[in-house]
């Protein structure tokens, strides 16, 4: 059985994108593109071990495992055979800039 976030893959993004500051060096410079974090949902629910995969740098790779690392406790633990476990899970957040006119 797989652990699953309250409001599952949609609630995940959701919270991930919510909780996002885009860091103001990025911003400033134009910089977009994809962080991928890996982190573990451990046997009560909680995230650990929240590391980047691939990062695009400038404050962004620090802010996804800051959000990450905050994430609520997960409503449903994994199970194999019945038994709590560890499980993995990667993820990729989008840095993209948007563009408002004056």
């Amino acid at each position: 059985e797989m652990p699953e976030f309250d409001g599952g893959a949609k609630g995940l993004m959701k919270y991930v994108g919510q909780n996002i500051v885009y860091p103001s060096v990025a911003r400033e410079i134009g910089i977009e593109g994809i962080v991928y974090v890996s982190f573990v949902v451990n046997e009560t629910g909680n995230v650990e071990n929240a590391k980047v995969i691939k990062g695009i740098g400038y404050g962004c790779d620090e802010e996804v495992i800051r959000v990450v690392s905050k994430m609520p406790r997960w409503k449903k633990i994994g199970k194999n055979a019945g038994h709590p476990v560890k499980v993995r899970f990667n993820i990729p957040v989008s840095f993209k800039l948007r563009w408002t006119s004056l």
